[in-house]
């Protein structure tokens, strides 16, 4: 698809910029300082915890909110504000770091007990808080999460974790940052892409230490290491044949090639009593591929 064919404004209207901005500092334990982390809420009930992926933003639940607003209480937190990026330059987003950054949102928002539904690297990110913290949380969904990796995706992944490459992938992000940001979608239908979504994405290549961020984030997120610590986690407990501390569903997309249906068979199998959904038509970010069809599992799941 060409850029210069991509509309303004997404085929389906949505009220996201509609809701008010807001900010919460907080420190979370693993944290060196404190971070300003952006959110957006909307609507009352139950409280709906929406993390996005490291490589999208919270504009992605954009479609979701006319759907559950009337029932739920949403809030969508921007986890790669250019504020953090400058609080973590290193780009230290592995799940073990996260983790805390959830819980303490939580408890300072007061969404204990709240279902979270968390797309890929959230995804990740809420296992290890699920598995080592679920006091504050009531019930998981993840989306398009793989908990392993391929033999080509750990091979680029370890091509792009060099220092020359995550240089030269920052710095032609932020000479052409659109590009960078368009380069990041992975759709199967081209009508769900809009200028509007790629400005979003574009903010993190905005400046150079930024950039540099955001390109050691992607890098790492393909990498085995990423997913080290989760990953022995998950082994020692499916050892024990336990289920998730919470109720679990797995959403992928049946054609996502990073969290492929095989990949949610694996997760669905490590927890005894986890629930198994494929998404049609979807090659991962099933949030706005099939917003009506993730609202009904969230409807379900928060019942």
């Amino acid at each position: 698809m060409r850029q210069d064919s991509i509309p303004e404004l997404p085929a389906e209207s949505h009220p996201y910029f509609l809701l008010p901005k807001r900010t919460l500092t907080i420190k979370p334990s693993l944290a060196a300082e404190p971070i300003e982390l952006s959110y957006r809420e909307s609507g009352t009930g139950r409280p709906v915890l929406l993390l996005h992926g490291l490589w999208t933003g919270a504009y992605t639940f954009r479609h979701l909110i006319p759907l559950l607003q009337d029932r739920f209480r949403l809030v969508m937190p921007q986890l790669t504000d250019p504020a953090i990026l400058r609080v973590l330059p290193n780009g230290d987003y592995r799940p073990r770091k996260l983790a805390p950054l959830f819980e303490e949102l939580t408890r300072r928002l007061n969404l204990e007990g709240c279902l979270v539904v968390a797309h890929a690297e959230s995804g990740l990110a809420s296992l290890h808080w699920g598995l080592t913290r679920p006091a504050g949380m009531g019930a998981l969904i993840t989306v398009g999460t793989a908990v392993g990796l391929s033999a080509l995706t750990r091979l680029r992944g370890w091509w792009m974790t060099r220092p020359r490459s995550i240089e030269r992938l920052a710095k032609k992000g932020f000479k052409q940052p659109s590009r960078a940001a368009f380069s990041m979608l992975d759709y199967i239908d081209p009508a769900v892409v809009s200028r509007q979504e790629i400005r979003q994405l574009a903010r993190s290549w905005s400046n150079l230490p930024g950039a540099r961020a955001t390109a050691n984030i992607l890098a790492q997120t393909l990498t085995t290491n990423y997913r080290r610590d989760l990953l022995q986690t998950l082994i020692e407990r499916s050892q024990n044949g336990t289920s998730f501390p919470v109720p679990l569903k797995v959403v992928v997309g049946k054609s996502d090639r990073l969290a492929s249906p095989e990949q949610g068979q694996k997760l669905n199998r490590l927890f005894p009593g986890s629930e198994l959904l494929v998404a049609d038509h979807s090659a991962g970010t099933v949030q706005v591929e099939r917003p009506q069809w993730l609202a009904e599992v969230i409807a379900s799941a928060a019942v």
